[in-house]
């Protein structure tokens, strides 16, 4: 083998895309789960007030806490405080104390979503669609772009 480093940075330039590959595949689902509210909504800061629990057959979704303004006046300062199922709860974990970045519906506050998550627990991962989508795009392009620089 007169050049190994062809081989080398072919396996490391296959591993960036699958590894860019296999970010996608789950952030991709995670994005499409933030438009469940159908509209822009409003950023607002909350956290997980109960996570996910079973009781006998029954599993109870986890439930967010926050606050925004009352249902029949949009246009007050958010002072009522909802305590709710996020319609993308099943997008990634929520455990109980965690603070999210959530968007509400202006129309209708009871409706949310998790935008982001970050735990300050050691151990524990944060989520953001965007942000898994951004590393997965550069991984794939980064392995593409190795595996052509290869070549060249």
């Amino acid at each position: 083998m007169d050049q190994p480093w062809l081989t080398i940075t072919l396996v490391m330039a296959t591993g960036a895309l699958a590894l860019g590959i296999a970010i996608l595949r789950t952030a991709l689902p995670q994005r499409r789960a933030l438009g469940r509210l159908g509209v822009r909504g409003v950023r607002t800061r909350g956290e997980v007030a109960r996570g996910a629990r079973r009781e006998g057959p029954n599993v109870h979704p986890p439930q967010v806490r926050y606050q925004a303004p009352p249902v029949d006046r949009p246009d007050a300062p958010p002072t009522q405080t909802y305590r709710r199922t996020p319609l993308n709860h099943e997008s990634h974990p929520l455990h109980a104390g965690i603070p999210v970045v959530l968007r509400y519906d202006p129309a209708d506050p009871r409706r949310v979503v998790v935008v982001h998550t970050k735990d300050g627990r050691p151990g524990m991962v944060s989520y953001s669609a965007t942000a898994n989508l951004t590393w997965g795009v550069f991984f794939v392009l980064f392995g593409m772009g190795m595996g052509v620089a290869t070549f060249l």
